[in-house]
């Protein structure tokens, strides 16, 4: 009887041993915050579920006699077996929802630039005027494309066309806020949607962007240095406007910028003459 109480507990803490890889494999899924610090006190609360078997069986084995005795270590064995099952599946759980979301931001992420993609701007922006219009807060954008970049892909090749690309990206995420919403919309071309901005906090962030593209110029793997401009066009969104023709407007106001010597912005609506970085 004895044999079998002490078989009963080894085999739960073995049980509850077992569980500790998959929450180990949660831990190295979430690696931080507030999820993290909540699975990891309890991979700790079941070392000390394991220290308490072997504890209650060194008090209680002694005592084992008859078949009601092995209640406790019945128990035991149970409560080993559902934490290693809440365990493993709370791990795959994990795991899928891991996927997921890697899934979900490869389909909307641009991977060479980080920025957003095309599709992405497609419904986001939908939302965002919707919410402008809820809110009666101004909703800007800005159209950025690079100057000259066929004259750069044919004179260094795409490699270096595309380190042009990533730097592009990089610098503009690091200007703009965490609200707003940068896309690669197509080749060389970059939109930056800005909430709750007027069309003078565009043209101030499009003017700041203008100035860290001349004053961050690109190393080339030929020891050359690049310096890179943009042209600019900058909307806000009217009354009764929709998608299209928000981006159209602001997609003049850039060509009118290209039009009148690049390396500017241009305020869609605007004069060119006080539009120039």
């Amino acid at each position: 009887m004895v044999w079998i109480f002490l078989a009963m507990i080894a085999l739960g803490m073995g049980l509850l041993t077992l569980s500790l890889p998959p929450i180990h494999a949660i831990l190295k899924a979430l690696n931080d915050g507030e999820l993290y610090t909540r699975w990891s006190r309890l991979r700790w609360l079941i070392v000390g579920f394991i220290v308490a078997y072997g504890l209650y069986a060194a008090i209680r084995y002694t005592t084992v006699a008859t078949p009601s005795d092995l209640l406790g270590g019945l128990i035991l064995l149970a409560g080993g077996f559902f934490v290693l099952a809440v365990a493993r599946l709370s791990a795959l759980t994990t795991q899928d929802l891991v996927r997921i979301t890697a899934l979900e931001r490869d389909v909307v992420r641009d991977p060479l630039t980080g920025t957003f993609n095309r599709r992405y701007l497609d419904s986001r922006l939908e939302e965002e005027i919707n919410r402008s219009r809820r809110s009666g807060l101004p909703l800007s954008t800005l159209m950025i494309d690079l100057d000259h970049f066929k004259g750069i892909n044919d004179r260094y090749g795409h490699l270096v066309g595309d380190q042009v690309l990533r730097h592009v990206g990089s610098l503009i995420l690091s200007q703009v806020r965490l609200n707003d919403i940068v896309v690669r919309y197509g080749g060389e071309e970059f939109v930056v949607i800005t909430p709750d901005s007027g069309l003078d906090d565009a043209a101030r962030l499009g003017h700041r962007l203008l100035r860290h593209l001349r004053d961050h110029s690109i190393d080339l793997p030929n020891g050359d240095k690049l310096t890179v401009t943009a042209s600019i066009g900058a909307a806000v969104l009217e009354e009764e406007e929709g998608r299209t023709t928000f981006l159209r407007r602001a997609d003049d106001a850039l060509y009118e910028a290209k039009r009148n010597g690049r390396d500017r912005l241009c305020l869609a609506g605007a004069a060119v003459a006080n539009s120039i970085a």
